[in-house]
């Protein structure tokens, strides 16, 4: 009886023993609390993780003001897992986010057509052109002066010019009450801004300075147009190409103020002298050609 009963305790023990093992593996598996629930970032980027760590690697971004929603929260180290409007499921630090909406910064497209592009280059081809009047959400901001922006009508993302858009939607434009005066074209015509100018050959270099040897920027074709910012001599005008933003230097007889109907030859090209001559010729050091000078210096 004695024995029966000293087997009995033993197994109550043994009951209890797994009973508070049981507990603790509970509470190490709910670490964790659970309930959805929405917030929103709040620096200009923040990055998700794949694991709760900074030292784990990014699985997507996010922007200021951006809506997620937290799937569950760790009680120890103050990391969320969350899932972005995307779709994307990773772990963000919950000091990074607000429990409220945020303010966002909302601008307005100023030109006739701006390239949303998906880098921050003059460069990278657009996927699309947006119209004025166009409004943004900006995301973010870079140092050399570009926009990381949703458009809110499609909801895309890319990069604008932060010189293309403002706080404020774009002034209608003005209709004239009455036809122009005789003259009145003249007046406008020679209202400031930049001179449009056409390629009049058929493949047209744009040099970084006023010389033949220097650097090649951009290659453009017969009938390009292109706007002139400046002169260096008679000889060579710096002009900018407007779909790219490109800027460079060309020889003047190079340009026309209209479209043509035919490329013209390119002329200002150095000609070999004949073999003959070549032997015949004095052994002097030929004299630099004007093209080859900076028109500044001569």
């Amino acid at each position: 009886m004695v024995a029966f009963q000293g087997w009995r305790r033993s197994i109550l023990l043994l009951l209890v023993l797994m009973t508070l093992s049981s507990c603790a593996l509970t509470s190490n598996l709910t670490k964790t609390k659970q309930g959805p629930e929405v917030y929103y970032t709040v620096p200009p980027v923040t990055y998700v993780r794949e694991f709760p760590g900074y030292a784990s690697r990014n699985v997507g971004t996010v922007y200021h003001g951006e809506q997620v929603t937290v799937l569950s929260q760790m009680e120890d180290e103050d990391w969320c897992r969350v899932q972005t409007a995307a779709g994307q499921q990773g772990w963000i630090q919950r000091a990074l986010l607000s429990p409220v909406p945020l303010q966002a910064e909302i601008f307005f497209v100023q030109a006739s057509a701006v390239p949303l592009r998906p880098e921050p280059h003059q460069e990278v081809i657009s996927r699309q052109m947006l119209p004025r009047g166009a409004e943004v959400i900006k995301l973010a901001e870079d140092k050399q002066g570009w926009l990381r922006v949703l458009v809110e009508k499609d909801k895309s993302l890319g990069w604008l010019p932060a010189d293309s858009v403002a706080p404020h939607p774009p002034p209608a434009a003005a209709v004239p009450a009455r036809p122009p005066e005789k003259g009145a074209a003249e007046k406008t015509s020679s209202s400031p801004g930049p001179k449009q100018l056409f390629v009049a050959v058929n493949s047209l270099e744009l040099h970084l300075l006023p010389l033949i040897s220097s650097e090649v920027v951009k290659v453009l074709q017969f009938n390009d147009k292109v706007q002139e910012i400046s002169q260096s001599g008679p000889q060579w005008r710096k002009v900018k190409f407007p779909e790219t933003g490109v800027q460079g230097w060309t020889l003047a007889s190079y340009l026309a103020e209209s479209a043509q109907t035919a490329p013209k030859a390119a002329s200002g090209r150095k000609k070999k002298a004949p073999s003959s001559l070549r032997r015949r010729g004095p052994k002097t050091k030929p004299s630099p050609q004007p093209e080859d000078l900076d028109p500044e210096v001569m």
